[in-house]
C-alpha cells in the first residue's frame, strides 16, 4: 500500500513539473514569435522583465504604478504575458505583485530610505543604475528624490531601443538623466572614467544599483565589478543575487545564469572593502522590508527533495544593501 501511494505521489510531482516545463517552453516560443522586427537578445530579455512589472502596474488596485512599463514592453508582448498568466493560473489580487516587481519595489524602498527617511545632509545625491534595461526610476522619481544626477549604464542596443520608444510617445527625459552606453563585462572597461566624462562627481555619495545584472557575469567578472565601486562615505550598493537552489531550477530551462549567492560568497566576492552589509531581503517576502504587498511566486517545478526542502526555505532572489564606511 505504501509503495502504491508513493508511486501516486511521484506521478503527481512529475505531472506538475512536466506541465510547468511545457508552459514555460510555450512562453519562450510565443515571446520569440512576437518580436517584430527582430531585436537583440539583450533587448528581448529586458522587455520580458519590464512586461512583468507592467502587468502589476496595470491594476488600479495595486500600490505599484509604473506608467512607462507598458510602453517599453509593447502591446504584443503584453498580450503574450497575459495569456501565459492565465495558462499558469497565476492570480494577483489587490496589492499582490510578481517577485520581479517585488524586487523592484524593495530597491525603491531602500533608495527612498537612504534619500529621504534616514538621509543626512551629506547623504547620497547621485544614482548610478548598472545594467539599466527598461527601468524608469529617473522618470518616476525625479521630482520626489533629491537626486542631482541620474546615470543609466547599459549596452547600446537596449538604450537605443528605449530612446526610440520614448521619442515615439513624445516623452522627454529629466534634465538630470544621463545614459552611458558600454558593456560592463568587457575586460578592461573603465566604467568609472566613462561616468566621470558623463558628469558623475567622484566626491559625492552615490547609490549604485545592480538589479538583475550579476547573474549574467561569471563569478570573477561580478567580483571585479563589485570591488571596483568607489566607497565615498554614505554611498550605497544595492545588488540582487539568486540563491544556489533557484539557480539550479532555472538552469533546467536553459536560463544561462553564470553565478549565484553561494559562488560569490565562496569566492569572497561579497566582502567589499570599505563597505558593510546592512540589509538582506528576499524578493518573495517584501513585507520584511516594510512594504504592504504580497509577492506571488511562480509555480516552480520542484522535484521531490526540493519540495520537501521548500517547506523550510524557499529558494530566493536576494536584495543586498551595502553602505560605505
Amino acid at each position: 500500500m505504501r509503495c502504491f501511494l508513493g508511486l501516486i505521489v511521484s506521478f503527481i510531482f512529475a505531472s506538475i513539473t512536466g506541465t510547468v516545463k511545457v508552459t514555460l517552453a510555450k512562453q519562450q516560443t510565443a515571446e520569440r514569435n512576437t518580436a517584430a522586427p527582430p531585436m537583440s537578445s539583450e533587448v528581448s530579455f529586458a522587455k520580458s522583465v519590464v512586461a512583468n512589472r507592467a502587468l502589476c502596474s496595470q491594476s488600479i488596485e495595486n500600490s505599484y504604478q509604473e506608467p512607462l512599463a507598458k510602453l517599453f514592453a509593447g502591446e504584443k508582448l503584453m498580450k503574450t504575458k497575459k495569456r501565459l498568466k492565465r495558462t499558469m493560473k497565476i492570480d494577483t489580487g489587490r496589492n499582490e505583485v510578481s517577485t520581479i516587481t517585488s524586487r523592484h519595489m524593495i530597491i525603491d524602498k531602500i533608495i527612498h530610505d537612504a534619500m529621504i527617511t534616514y538621509s543626512s545632509p551629506h547623504g547620497p545625491r547621485q544614482i548610478v543604475i548598472m545594467g539599466a534595461g527598461f527601468e524608469s526610476r529617473a522618470n518616476r522619481f525625479s521630482d520626489v528624490w533629491p537626486v542631482k544626477k541620474w546615470f543609466e549604464i547599459d549596452l547600446a542596443a537596449p538604450q537605443q531601443h528605449k530612446l526610440e520608444i520614448l521619442a515615439n510617445h513624445s516623452i522627454i527625459d529629466p534634465d538630470n538623466l544621463v545614459r552611458v552606453a558600454m558593456n560592463l563585462t568587457d575586460v578592461g572597461s573603465d566604467w568609472i572614467s566613462s561616468l566621470e566624462e558623463a558628469g558623475w562627481d567622484p566626491l559625492v555619495p552615490t547609490i549604485y544599483i545592480l538589479e538583475g545584472l550579476v547573474y549574467y557575469m561569471n563569478t570573477d567578472q561580478a567580483m571585479t565589478l563589485l570591488k571596483s565601486i568607489p566607497a565615498v562615505p554614505e554611498s550605497r550598493i544595492i545588488v540582487t543575487v539568486v540563491e544556489h537552489g533557484l539557480h539550479k531550477i532555472f538552469a533546467r530551462f536553459g536560463v544561462q545564469w553564470n553565478t549565484n549567492l553561494r559562488m560569490l560568497k565562496n569566492a569572497g566576492g561579497l566582502q567589499l572593502k570599505n563597505y558593510k552589509l546592512i540589509g538582506s531581503f528576499a524578493s518573495h517576502l517584501p513585507q520584511r522590508c516594510g512594504l504592504k504587498v504580497r509577492a506571488v511566486p511562480l509555480p516552480l517545478p520542484f522535484n521531490t527533495w526540493e519540495r520537501f526542502c521548500s517547506l523550510i526555505h524557499i529558494p530566493a532572489e536576494c536584495v543586498l544593501e551595502y553602505e560605505a564606511i
